[in-house]
């Protein structure tokens, strides 16, 4: 039993993968390195392309939290 700050006695779960959330993490961070790229160089306008930025890595930011999500509810099925 592991105490709390608002000393409850909780039993200790196990533990989180988060090598696995860092290497999701990573492949975002790469993905969008990549896209981005790939944005700039099809779109012309440069208040477009800065806006198109700002939206892929948005998307991959709310997309890497659900695949963490995602193992989270996986985890705990299990």
């Amino acid at each position: 039993m592991v105490e709390t700050l608002l000393f409850r006695n909780e039993s200790k779960g196990s533990s989180y993968p988060m090598m696995l959330e860092k290497l999701v993490f990573l492949i975002a961070i790469v993905g969008f390195i990549y896209l981005n790229q790939i944005l700039w160089s099809r779109i012309d306008v440069v208040w477009y392309q800065w806006l198109a930025s700002i939206g892929l890595a948005l998307s991959m930011l709310i997309l890497t939290e659900f695949i963490g999500r995602l193992i989270q509810s996986i985890r705990a099925t299990n």
